[in-house]
């Protein structure tokens, strides 16, 4: 797991961001857009082609994926064997599918 600032900018341009840990990049986007949708005084939710930026904070690095991409990453398969099923239906309960 790491620890990731995840970042959008909502539909008045307001940049929301928020940390969490993750165990990969579509999981930090599927946290952060159920923090959001639980956050009542955010109006403003990430829609599908919202993109997140992604900085994992122990080694610097940033990221930009649109929720779509981790919509449809999180589509049932068996790539990655067990582990990768696990990690794609805990996204897809994250983003309640």
């Amino acid at each position: 797991m790491a620890r990731c600032r995840v970042s959008f900018t909502d539909s008045e341009k307001t940049v929301r961001a928020v940390e969490v840990e993750a165990d990969s990049l579509y999981e930090a986007v599927a946290l952060t857009v159920a923090d959001f949708r639980k956050d009542p005084p955010i109006k403003f939710a990430p829609a599908a082609m919202t993109e997140f930026t992604v900085t994992v904070l122990r080694n610097p690095t940033e990221h930009r994926i649109r929720l779509q991409q981790v919509i449809t990453w999180s589509e049932p398969s068996t790539k990655g064997g067990p582990a990768g099923t696990t990690k794609r239906q805990r996204v897809r309960e994250l983003l309640g599918q």
